[in-house]
């Protein structure tokens, strides 16, 4: 009887299963494989190299301004879109008419095809017969009129990490929104009593008790930050002068560009392992903080 169950069992779960097996746990083991190779994605011949793979990727120079890039977006990621998301949630944490449009309006560039918002962006940026030039030149910044946001090295990854700020930043809104709505209105009362105003009850009580969202938002932040691919791809495809590359970038280019897919999948392996430590890191120290508070 307990075998007849266990059978059905797994007929139940069998379709699931050769999915996963077929589109997912495959290509990771094929890839685990692929990445101590020298194959080139096409043909059916691979020899086995085994590190050489991961010695060549410490020695590219890519490597380390895929490093720096990563470093950046993060830092503007983390300080400008979870300062917005947390003033947007306080802000629309009242019960107020059309609070919720509001809500939804803000949110609504998460949900939008990041292709066409690189596409979109791109044109905003776009010297001259941008949106955003004709603005600063409409309001008298005629320097910033003038830069090419895209196209000038100093500049094309901070413009890169706008966009992204711009889309995410109701993600990370909703996040911190079910945060505050989580906390009992007893502590603010309490707050109140005891004489704290608006700026002290959003130091001493709000911002303390958002930390489990903060955690939350910061870990995701930095875990996209670290694999953009999108954004960059439509916009920069790594440039200009490789300024704008990204661990994405390269894998793409060298797996698909130059049809050195086992180096590119070493790279891969290299990201995703640099994920796992950084994402562990994030939970210990964090964590701390929240023990903390």
């Amino acid at each position: 009887m307990k075998f007849m169950n266990f059978r059905n069992y797994l007929l139940f779960i069998a379709p699931a299963l050769l999915i996963y097996l077929l589109f997912f746990a495959g290509p990771i083991f094929s890839g685990l494989y692929y990445g101590f190779t020298d194959w080139n994605g096409f043909s059916f011949k691979a020899d086995w190299v085994g590190l050489e793979n991961f010695r060549e990727a410490f020695r590219d120079p890519l490597l380390l301004t895929a490093l720096k890039n990563m470093a950046i977006l993060s830092v503007v990621v983390i300080v400008l879109q979870h300062s917005a998301s947390i003033l947007l949630a306080v802000l629309l944490d009242q019960k107020l008419k059309g609070i919720v449009w509001m809500r939804a309006i803000i949110f609504f560039p998460v949900i939008l095809n990041t292709v066409v918002i690189g596409y979109v962006w791109s044109y905003m940026y776009a010297p001259m017969v941008g949106f955003l030039p004709k603005f600063f030149a409409a309001i008298g910044l005629n320097g910033l009129a003038q830069l090419d946001w895209l196209g000038n090295p100093s500049l094309a990854i901070y413009a890169i990490a706008l966009v992204m700020v711009w889309q995410y930043t109701g993600y990370s809104m909703m996040i911190y929104l079910a945060g505050l709505q989580s906390v009992s209105g007893e502590i603010y009362e309490a707050s109140s009593i005891d004489g704290a105003g608006p700026w002290n009850k959003f130091w001493k009580v709000t911002l303390p008790l958002l930390i489990p969202s903060v955690i939350v938002n910061t870990v995701l932040s930095v875990i996209g930050c670290m694999k953009m691919f999108e954004h960059v791809f439509i916009m920069t495809q790594g440039g200009p002068a490789n300024s704008t590359q990204t661990f994405g970038i390269m894998i793409y280019q060298y797996a698909f560009k130059t049809s050195q897919m086992g180096y590119g999948t070493a790279m891969a392996m290299i990201l995703s392992v640099m994920i796992l430590v950084v994402t562990f890191v994030q939970m210990k120290l964090l964590s701390r903080l929240e023990v903390a508070n």
